[in-house]
Parts: C-alpha cells; sequence; structure tokens
C-alpha cells in the first residue's frame, strides 16, 4: 500500500474517476465538489492561493483505497487540513495511511492541529454529514456514509459537532415578531444585491464576513478576488434578492446569503451540473439559509430577525415552502437559540474531527 501525490494529469484524473465512480454507485448523494477539485488541479481557481495543495491518493494493487486532498492554508496556520476525504468501506489501514501522510505535512509546516472536514475555508464546505444518511443531499452541504466518520473517531479524533433546522413551511410564524421586525424596518435599511454595482456589494460582502465571523473557529479572511470568483459564478443563477444586506445609515451592518436547494431536482450519484441549476430556476420548492453575519456591536439589535422577514417576503413570490439552514456549530449558542425559536426542528447532524499532531 502506498500514498500516491496526485500532481500530475494521470493520477489526477485517476483522483477524479475514483470520485465519480463511488457517488454513483452509492447511487444517494449528488456530488457538488467534482468540478471545483478538478479546477484545483487545472490552477483555475484562488482557492490555491496562498495555500500548498496535496492531493492524494492512497492505492494497493493499482486500486485507489481512499483519497483526500490536505492543505495548508497560510492564513489557517494553525492546522494542517484533510479536505475532500472519500473512501471504500472497511478500509482502516488505508486511512491510517492517509492521516499519517497528511501528519507529515503538518509538522513540515509548523502545524499543531490536523483537522478533518474542513474544505480549504468554511465557504467550501464544513463538517462530515452524521444523520440522513439515506436522504440526498442538499445544495453544498455535506455528503457521505455512516463509516467515515467511524475512521476518524476510531483513529483518536476529537469530535467537533454542528447540526442544521428546518422550517417546514414559509408562513405567518414571523406574525409574533411584528412589532420587533417593524423598529428594524424604521431604524435600518435592507438592500438587496444590485449586479449593476456587482465590485461595490462583492467588496461589502467580503468586509462583512471579515468582521462579523472574527474568531469564529476555522474563519480566516478572505480577499476580495476569491469572493468576486464565488459570487460572480453563484449569481449566473442566484437572484439578487439571494444576498440581502443590513444597512445603519451608510454603514453594512449585516447580510444573509440564500439559494435554492439545487440539489432538489438532481438524482443521487450525479456530478453536479449546469443542468440541474437551470431546473431548479424553473422550480424550486426548498431553499438553503447559507449564511448570517452580523458586526459584534449589533447583535443585540435583532438583525437577523430583520434579515429573515426580507427573505420570507422574497420566497412568498416564488412559491417555495421550505427552508433549510446551513450548519451551525453547536458551541454557537446564539445563532443555535434564534434558531430554535423560529425553526420547526432540528434537522441534520454534522461532525469535524481533529487531533494534536
Amino acid at each position: 500500500m502506498e500514498a500516491v501525490l496526485a500532481d500530475n494529469k494521470k493520477e489526477q484524473k485517476r483522483f477524479l474517476d475514483f470520485r465519480k465512480k463511488l457517488y454513483k454507485d452509492r447511487g444517494i448523494f449528488v456530488d457538488n465538489s467534482y468540478f471545483m477539485i478538478k479546477e484545483v488541479f487545472a490552477g483555475k481557481t484562488s482557492f490555491i492561493r496562498d495555500k500548498k495543495i496535496y492531493p492524494l491518493n492512497i492505492v494497493r494493487d493499482g486500486e485507489i483505497l481512499c483519497q483526500g486532498i490536505v492543505v495548508y492554508a497560510r492564513d489557517l496556520p494553525e492546522y494542517i487540513q484533510i479536505c475532500f476525504f472519500e473512501s471504500l468501506e472497511n478500509n482502516e489501514q488505508a486511512v491510517s495511511l492517509l492521516i499519517d501522510k497528511a501528519v507529515c505535512f503538518g509538522r513540515e509546516n509548523k502545524c499543531g492541529r490536523l483537522v478533518a472536514g474542513l474544505n480549504g475555508h468554511l465557504n467550501y464546505g464544513l463538517g462530515f454529514l452524521n444523520s440522513h444518511y439515506g436522504e440526498i443531499n442538499s445544495f453544498s452541504a455535506a455528503a457521505n456514509p455512516e463509516f467515515y466518520n467511524f475512521y476518524f473517531r476510531d483513529a483518536g479524533f476529537d469530535v467537533i459537532k454542528l447540526n442544521s433546522y428546518f422550517i417546514e413551511a414559509v408562513d405567518d410564524r414571523l406574525d409574533r415578531y411584528k412589532g420587533v421586525i417593524e423598529k428594524l424596518n424604521r431604524n435600518y435599511e435592507f438592500r438587496r444585491f444590485d449586479k449593476k454595482k456587482f465590485d461595490y456589494y462583492s467588496r461589502i460582502y467580503t468586509d462583512l464576513n471579515n468582521q462579523a465571523f472574527e474568531g469564529h473557529r476555522y474563519y480566516f479572511k478572505r480577499n476580495y478576488e476569491e469572493d468576486r470568483e464565488m459570487l460572480k459564478e453563484l449569481f449566473l443563477f442566484m437572484k439578487e434578492d439571494s444576498l440581502i444586506f443590513a444597512f445603519d445609515g451608510d454603514r453594512p451592518v449585516a447580510f444573509i446569503m440564500w439559494y435554492p436547494d439545487f440539489n432538489e431536482l438532481a438524482k443521487g450519484g450525479e456530478i453536479f451540473g449546469a443542468k440541474h441549476f437551470f431546473r431548479n430556476i424553473l422550480y424550486n420548492r426548498k431553499i438553503r439559509a447559507a449564511k448570517i453575519g452580523v458586526l459584534e456591536e449589533y447583535r443585540k439589535a435583532g438583525l437577523p430577525m430583520g434579515l429573515i422577514h426580507q427573505v420570507f417576503l422574497s420566497l412568498k413570490n416564488y412559491g417555495t415552502d421550505r427552508v433549510e439552514t446551513s450548519w451551525i456549530l453547536d458551541e454557537n449558542k446564539d445563532s443555535n437559540s434564534f434558531c430554535q425559536a423560529l425553526c420547526d426542528r432540528e434537522y441534520k447532524e454534522y461532525a469535524v474531527y481533529e487531533k494534536a499532531l
């Protein structure tokens, strides 16, 4: 058994083919990361900047048993990461070899901890699925069989828990907060993203993220180019009201991003592509509330409720009737309390795995 660095086109094709076959054979999940990984290999994405990338296939007798991309991010120097992990079942020895190689790269880069389940940056994914293994994954959410979790738990990793929440109907549930919402509408201006001022709003998005998520586990600052690239892709298919900002006078102080669940009409086992975007533009019944960011000094003002109200106003025009939140760290008590008050139930569980080198 050996660890093969996928640093050439032949080995990178094997890496992608292994992943493609796994998803197809399992027939449950949609692969939302295939084309991103392909761009990483081609050097066509800002993802690779300020990072060291070590894509690995763990091979025995010419057959790939598991794989992952080990990543060192300059702006998250305490961690070496195992990203985009995939594996066959009953491969503890192969996964152990992958972990050992990640530890070696971590020590080379003077990291103190190894994290599995962080895909380079929070914007590209966090966590392994830890429940609901028989359901199709929501767009950009983790997708894996249960045994992936066993590999890292049995290897002595600490478990960091996350979960999402679900709203069964876009109904009148916000009416009980009418007074709060009216006050917020008097004190703040809510603006939709304006594609005609793309660079202006893209920069606001980056600045708010970097300020609002400072100190959040695993977060490190994004630059304008990275977010502009990401938003350019998303706004090929998202509407402008999918990114809403709150302004206090001329100062942007909060935002919410949501998008249709583009996986809703995809089939399990498929690689996500443009055809799924276009299907969901024509018809989607569920959205994913991907992110809310509020500057620290405004967190007691109730702005998340005002932002959710703006989203509900938009959704009633689209016939959408269900909302799933993105993952929320178990340690994020404020966000969990807000979702417990607003949503109908906790939904999917996720897990991130950490250990000291």
